[in-house]
């Protein structure tokens, strides 16, 4: 009887054993942190320039209350991001949720343009941070995606040179097409140029900062190019990256759109070429200037160079090629290239390691812009091109020729005009009083401002008149054209004439600019048998909008005699 009861006792105890470890497994415990569910949605290849929307999810799929959760959202590098009507960049958004119950799920949305070139690969990632029932960890989990840009509406391409020496030319050539099935417009093109690069010649001119071109509309299957030449410096070794932006209008508000970039690395040069003219690399000419030309040249090398030739073309109308002396340079017309050989430098027949020298050559500028016409260039300069090698090709060398270039741009400064013309019996204004003048009697005249600028425009223009002692203002002035008019200044005896700006071409393709004011004079008995001074001086400022340099201009006094309609009868009677 006991034996049996203790087969009971010890088989209901088993029994209780496989239930503990039953309900122990089948229960597990109440938080496992794989449970909580954190994912982010969104495309994995998308077009430059596209709008992502990315969808962050979460799900809590534990037996605990999830509390404190922090969630934060990192757009990818370069995006953009539309947030209240503006553009953020490398943005990132965080918000809380104070608690998520069992079972509970939720999610998100965010969107951004991705920026960049084809190929690049742009990251998303998010976190988030909480705590779970009764325990006092903080737990954290992280999670990302990745997108490829596979695609490009408008190609951009930017072409910059490999390889360049410090100080020397170079250029970029920026090219870009519509190829989509759709016109675009608003477009900007705006360039980020390297340190160390300054820009000297566009094709075509920017809109703005010398890096900036606004594109109102592109066809499809449409496109053009760009051209930025300038001057590289750097140290050698230096990497130069030079990129570009394309950016479109999104909501009032131009965002980027694709992305470029080209790199250029300073090397040491084999051959060196610099040119100069007047000692300078930055002299500013002016019309009927006698610029001397240096060209000078280096071996930078431990080899031989056989056979050299140096060339140089010359550019621009405003050179008066009938004062070029090439200093034993041979001239050819119809390219307007000096050259010299071998039979003319002994040197060039066999160019030594570290060997240099200097070429000089001189020309004048003519005395007047040699053609002013609608549709013209409206920045005068001229421009100097050298090229410094030899085909003779050493067995250490690839190509077919080894050389040099260089370059030089020289602006020419405008040299505006201002005639002044004094009348008695004004075409428009008429006359009054005697002439010649009587003494104790009040006579008028009529003071012209004739303004002519053949060349760049000019602002900040201002001219000063000051008139002589006993000459009084009328108080009429006109000018044409909607322009501001005199203005007299009673303190100083000065009239002044203040215009913004002073266009190319005024007086020559189009009607000069002109201000007009009256003056009085009642000569005394002093002044019988005298002529009398009417303005003392005359002064013309401004800015050359193209050279940047100050404009200034002055005359002398003129008289009653100078009158333009009644010369030489300026006498007081």
């Amino acid at each position: 009887m006991n034996s049996k009861i203790l087969k009971y006792l010890i088989l209901l105890a088993f029994i209780l054993l496989i239930g503990a470890i039953s309900s122990f497994w089948l229960s597990g415990p109440s938080f496992r942190e794989k449970d909580v569910i954190f994912e982010l949605e969104g495309p994995t290849q998308v077009g430059a320039g596209e709008e992502v929307v990315y969808k962050l999810k979460y799900s809590n799929e534990t037996r605990s209350t999830l509390h404190n959760l922090n969630l934060s959202f990192f757009y990818p590098e370069g995006s953009a991001v539309l947030v209240n009507g503006q553009i953020l960049e490398d943005h990132s958004e965080d918000f809380m949720i104070d608690e998520l119950d069992v079972g509970e799920k939720g999610e998100k949305e965010f969107s951004a343009f991705l920026i960049g070139e084809k190929g690049s690969v742009k990251v998303a990632k998010a976190n988030i941070s909480f705590k779970a029932g009764t325990l006092s960890s903080t737990f954290e989990k992280d999670v990302s995606l990745s997108t490829t840009i596979v695609s490009a509406p408008i190609t951009l391409t930017l072409v910059a040179p490999p390889n360049a020496v410090s100080g020397a030319g170079i250029q970029y050539i920026l090219d870009y097409r519509n190829i989509s099935d759709e016109d675009a417009s608003d477009l900007i093109l705006e360039l980020d140029y390297p340190d160390g690069f300054i820009p000297k010649d566009f094709n075509p001119e920017p809109d703005s900062n010398k890096n900036t071109w606004n594109i109102k509309s592109l066809k499809k299957d449409s496109g053009n190019r760009i051209t930025i030449g300038g001057i590289l410096n750097g140290k050698e070794g230096e990497s130069k990256i030079a990129s570009v932006k394309l950016k479109r209008k999104i909501s009032g508000e131009y965002v980027d759109y694709q992305k470029s970039s080209a790199v250029t690395v300073i090397s040491n040069p084999v051959l060196g070429l610099g040119v100069m003219v007047n000692n300078s690399t930055d002299y500013v000419a002016a019309l009927g200037d006698r610029l001397n030309y240096i060209i000078k040249y280096t071996n930078n090398t431990n080899i031989n160079f056989f056979g050299m030739n140096l060339s140089v073309k010359l550019e621009g109308g405003t050179f008066d090629f009938s004062t070029l002396d090439t200093r034993g340079g041979f001239y050819d017309d119809s390219t307007q290239t000096i050259t010299w050989n071998p039979s003319v430098v002994a040197d060039f027949q066999n160019f030594t390691p570290n060997l240099n020298g200097q070429i000089n050559f001189s020309i004048a500028l003519k005395s007047g812009f040699p053609s002013t016409i609608t549709g013209a260039s409206q920045d005068s300069f001229v421009k100097v091109s050298a090229k410094f090698g030899t085909q003779k090709v050493p067995n250490d060398f690839d190509g077919n020729e080894v050389y040099v270039l260089s370059s030089l741009v020289t602006k020419i400064s405008t040299q505006p005009t201002i005639n002044q013309l004094i009348y008695y019996n004004d075409p428009s204004l008429g006359s009054f009083g005697p002439f010649p003048m009587k003494a104790g009697e009040e006579t008028f005249f009529a003071v012209h401002w004739q303004l002519t600028n053949p060349g760049n425009e000019i602002g900040d223009v201002k001219i000063i008149g000051k008139l002589s002692p006993g000459i009084e203002w009328e108080g009429t002035a006109t000018a044409n054209n909607d322009l501001p008019v005199p203005i007299f200044n009673v303190n100083s005896s000065e009239v002044s004439w203040i215009l913004p700006r002073l266009p190319y071409g005024t007086g020559v393709v189009s009607g000069k600019y002109e201000g007009v004011f009256r003056i009085k004079v009642k000569p005394s008995s002093q002044q019988v048998g005298s002529k009398v001074d009417l303005l003392s001086s005359l002064q013309f400022t401004g800015t050359d909008s193209f050279t940047k340099q100050g404009l200034f201009t002055n005359k002398g006094a003129v008289n009653s005699d100078s009158i333009v309609d009644r010369p030489r009868e300026g006498t007081v009677r």
